[in-house]
């Protein structure tokens, strides 16, 4: 369900599209405590766009993930309209601060919005629209670096290297640069990644690799300890060594234009234990085994830019991860296991570049909610939408999603940066993605209802004939019998009118079984509710969605 929706501000409403990843992180002390941390509740941060000013029009915008209420709106800082922004302490002060990206240049505001500083020109290192910065500590010193395309800039804004070969993107149709550094090598000393070179601190190659550039994802994909790096874009997808060596290389799915093919999102999508590639394209939404062989495709359309981003998140606690993909019409959940679709919106429209749906608790609230980014492009919705679960089942998210190459270890929850950060392939073996535990191939059945249909209700007789579907939606088929106990609800009394056997095995499925049920009771007047309970003597990943309630009353 949408929690909350944002379309227009206070300032500056003409500029209400948004085409990048909304970041959360806190700038606000809403607990009075006189700090900011994280009993606060999360910020969200963006950059929205009006008529004509994808370029340098971007306005710089801040709101409580609580509902969306304002807290700053910065206009004419000259930034990116279709570039997003990432946070963090750079200055070590304990609070957050936000960069973003002009064309030429890398801006970063306080954590009130003021404009810290602008730092000297990173013109031709950057795409020059819908670029995205990260943040690190190269070396381990406690002074914090950006990283905007191939370009790295000190704390104080000093630019302090330039790359010479790719940026992290791709050319043409203005799509932007996400690149990011971790340390690949183990040398205690990160390296900048982008599509085909590593560049040292001071813009040196440690590498080049002679490929084309694209968009860059680490993980462990075969087990060694090490981090391959999945590259898209240009229609291809492929893994890379840790020296740079082509492992394969293998064309994209309704990838129709030589600049499609979104940045890569890598988890165990089907909680076989090893990692998988998740990827975009204009027709499809695919995910590559480790192999290079396709696991699974869905038909999606993003004809326009055919190269945005996509998050994944364990929602169920089932072991396997969902895939979060917003395209041009249609916000998309799908199952990691097999692409069957979990969810499908179509309160959603985008022009779409590199923007991707955020996965964090917003309101902090213990569970995770998704963030949409919209323009009116393809459809009449603007700004952004903000969805949870409207049974609280999503398990909890961190409070944190703070840049577009998010990877869990690469920010603290407080907000600052890790001085030497924990290789995330080492941990969780995943990028761009929400799941707090790593995949381990563990994985196991996960039972739940869903209402049906009333067939008839007979109040003098007592008597009421309804449906009921119950589904496995965990990674794994049930093997043992399952058992649905009803209970009718008065007051605060539950009582057991019957209890129903289900076949002894449930295949995974998303409500794969219905049943008929005919209720006998004391008096159907007198019921308030009826309560359904499916359980069995197998392990299951999560429990809290096993009980459905069917509101009365039955008889008026």
């Amino acid at each position: 369900m949408v929690k909350w929706k944002k379309s227009t501000w206070s300032v500056d409403a003409g500029s209400n599209q948004v085409m990048s990843q909304p970041i959360v992180c806190q700038v606000t002390d809403d607990d009075g405590d006189g700090d900011i941390d994280t009993d606060d509740t999360p910020d969200i941060i963006l950059v929205s766009y009006g008529s004509g000013s994808y370029s340098t029009g971007g306005v710089l915008r801040a709101m409580s993930g609580l509902d969306g209420t304002e807290i700053f709106n910065i206009t004419g800082a000259g930034i990116q309209g279709t570039g997003g922004a990432a946070c963090g302490d750079i200055d070590g002060d304990g609070i957050v601060e936000i960069i973003a990206l002009t064309p030429s240049s890398a801006v970063a505001f306080e954590h009130t919005g003021a404009i810290k500083w602008t730092s000297g020109s990173i013109s031709g290192h950057i795409h020059g629209t819908s670029d995205v910065a990260s943040i690190t500590d190269m070396d381990g010193d406690g002074d914090v670096e950006i990283i905007a395309g191939r370009a790295i800039i000190d704390s104080g804004g000093n630019v302090v290297g330039k790359g010479s070969y790719g940026f992290g993107g791709v050319n043409g149709n203005n799509v932007g640069s996400c690149s990011f550094a971790v340390d690949i090598d183990g040398d205690g000393v990160q390296e900048v990644v982008v599509g085909n070179a590593l560049y040292r601190k001071d813009g040196s190659a440690v590498w080049y690799n002679g490929q084309s550039d694209g968009y860059p994802a680490v993980a462990d994909f075969d087990g060694d300890g090490d981090a391959e790096i999945a590259v898209s874009g240009n229609g291809q997808m492929r893994l890379q060594d840790t020296d740079g060596t082509v492992l394969w290389t293998k064309s994209i799915p309704g990838a129709s234009s030589s600049y499609y093919g979104g940045p890569p999102t890598v988890a165990d999508y089907d909680g076989d234990g090893l990692p998988e590639i998740g990827v975009a394209s204009g027709s499809q939404y695919s995910v590559f085994d480790p192999d290079g062989t396709i696991l699974w495709q869905r038909t999606t359309d993003d004809s326009s830019s055919g190269n945005t981003g996509s998050a994944v998140f364990d929602f169920e606690g089932d072991g396997v991860a969902e895939a979060v993909y917003a395209d041009q019409t249609r916000l998309w959940v799908f199952s990691g296991v097999d692409g069957s679709v979990k969810l499908e919106s179509t309160e959603h429209s985008n022009g779409t570049w590199l923007e991707y749906p955020t996965i964090a608790d917003v309101d902090g609230d213990g569970h995770a909610e998704i963030v949409v980014a919209n323009t009116a492009q393809y459809g009449s919705y603007s700004g952004i939408h903000v969805f949870g679960d409207a049974d609280d089942s999503w398990r909890p998210g961190r409070k944190i999603w703070n840049q577009h190459a998010y990877s869990i270890t690469n920010i603290n929850d407080d907000g600052t940066i890790p001085a030497v950060a924990d290789r995330n392939w080492l941990s969780y073996n995943n990028f761009r993605s929400g799941d707090m535990t790593a995949g381990d191939g563990t994985s196991a059945p996960d039972l739940t209802l869903a209402m049906g249909d009333i067939c008839e209700i007979d109040c003098d007789e007592n008597r009421i004939l309804l449906w009921l579907h119950a589904g496995n939606q965990g990674a794994v088929d049930l093997t043992v019998p399952a058992t649905i106990e009803v209970y009718a609800r008065t007051g605060a009394i539950d009582t057991l009118l019957t209890t129903i056997t289900m076949p002894p095995s449930m295949l995974v499925g998303w409500y794969g079984e219905s049943r008929q049920i005919e209720l006998a009771a004391a008096d159907v007047n007198s019921i308030d509710s009826l309560v359904f309970v499916i359980s069995s003597d197998d392990l299951e990943c999560e429990e809290r969605n096993n009980d459905l309630i069917w509101p009365g009353p039955f008889c008026e």
